[in-house]
C-alpha cells in the first residue's frame, strides 16, 4: 500500500509515516512507476503502526519502542530482560503518578488560598 493508504488507516500524517521510516521503525520497499518512485508499505507495517502507536500510548519512547521491536519481536530477548523493561517502566509510571499527585495538591491548596483570599463563597468548586 502506498502512505496514503497507509495514512488514512492509521490515522497519522504522511510526515509521521515518513519519519517512522527514517528512523527505521518500518520499512518500505521503492517501487518504480515511469518516471516516478513510490514507496510501498507492507500489510505488515500497518501492523508495525499499531504497535508504535499503542507502545506511545504506554509510555514508551521511540527508541525504546525501536529496540523492542527488533528484539522482543523475533525471540532474542531473555524474558529477565523483558521483566525488567516492563518493572523499569511500572517504576517510572509510579514515580509520574506521585509527581502530578503533588502538583495537584500544590493546585488545589493554590486555589483554595485564592478563594478565602477573594472572600467570594461562589468560586465553583474544582472538579475531581
Amino acid at each position: 500500500m502506498l502512505i496514503g493508504e497507509l495514512s488514512k488507516k492509521t490515522g497519522l500524517s504522511k510526515d509521521t509515516i515518513r519519519f517512522y521510516e527514517k528512523i527505521g521503525l518500518i520499512e518500505a520497499k521503492a517501487r518504480q512507476a515511469g518516471t516516478r518512485t513510490y514507496m510501498e508499505f507492507s500489510p505488515e507495517m500497518l501492523e508495525r503502526i499499531v504497535i508504535i502507536t499503542q507502545g506511545k500510548s504506554l509510555g514508551f519512547t521511540l527508541n525504546e519502542i525501536k529496540h523492542l521491536i527488533e528484539t522482543w519481536g523475533n525471540f532474542s530477548m531473555p524474558i529477565s530482560e523483558k521483566l525488567k523493561i516492563i518493572d523499569r517502566k511500572l517504576e517510572e509510571i509510579t514515580k509520574k503518578m506521585q509527581q502530578l499527585e503533588e502538583i495537584k495538591l500544590y493546585l488545589t491548596a493554590k486555589r483554595n488560598r485564592v478563594t478565602q483570599e477573594s472572600g467570594n463563597s461562589r468560586v465553583p468548586a474544582i472538579s475531581q
